[in-house]
């Protein structure tokens, strides 16, 4: 190998290694509670997934809002659930995660089987689905003893969600701070970055019709300073 293969091999290695290691950054929420209206063009776009995310914190709360525009992603996720993953270690593994709503495929149990619907046309209205999406499960949440509870509580973890006059399904996902195992940093700069991964689609993977799963690496808590 010549050295002008060595230096482009290196250059390629420090460049990608850069790409992983950069920080995602949350915005401050000076709303708290209050719903927050995310301009359009904040939001940022996962193509694989078809949605679009915005992670915002204060003091007290992370703040996870999607938008999604296309009608199948919708229909999946409201019929199938969906989960964010949680890992403070900033890897890609599920562990920890708040999954909303078990999907209307698994409203009537929790022992009844998910079985994928290969066919997602459906005669349930959009209002009809959406009023199935009302409950939380933890999962791997070891310190918490409620596991499955409505998702409008007020002092746990909770979810709103809604359509739009045009259509488009808005979900706000709320997450305590002291339930999370933030991990604070050496230099006393905030936390640690973390990892986000959302999956949506059939508990029960198939290979015909398996789950989608994306990942949000490296995200910076923001601070009111």
């Amino acid at each position: 190998m010549n050295t002008f293969t060595l230096f482009i091999s290196f250059f390629f290695c420090v460049n990608l290694n850069a790409q992983n290691g950069k920080l995602f950054l949350s915005i401050w929420n000076k709303n708290g509670n209050a719903e927050l209206n995310v301009p359009s063009d904040e939001y940022s776009y996962l193509k694989k997934g078809k949605l679009y995310y915005f992670i915002s914190n204060d003091n007290v709360n992370i703040y996870f809002d999607m938008k999604i525009e296309d009608p199948e992603a919708q229909t999946r996720i409201l019929k199938q659930g969906f989960t964010i993953w949680v890992n403070m270690d900033n890897k890609l593994t599920k562990k920890m995660g708040i999954r909303f709503t078990t999907g209307s495929q698994n409203s009537e149990g929790r022992n009844k089987p998910n079985i994928p619907d290969n066919n997602l046309i459906t005669d349930v209205s959009p209002v009809g689905l959406l009023s199935l999406a009302s409950t939380i499960e933890l999962i791997g949440f070891k310190s918490e003893e409620a596991r499955r509870f409505p998702a409008d509580n007020s002092d746990n973890f909770r979810v709103t969600v809604r359509y739009s006059n045009e259509g488009i399904l808005h979900f706000r996902m709320t997450m305590p701070i002291a339930k999370l195992p933030i991990r604070n940093s050496k230099d006393g700069d905030g936390a640690m970055p973390f990892t986000f991964g959302i999956e949506y689609g059939p508990t029960i993977a198939q290979p015909s019709f398996p789950p989608v799963l994306l990942w949000i690496k490296n995200i910076k808590l923001a601070t009111d300073k």
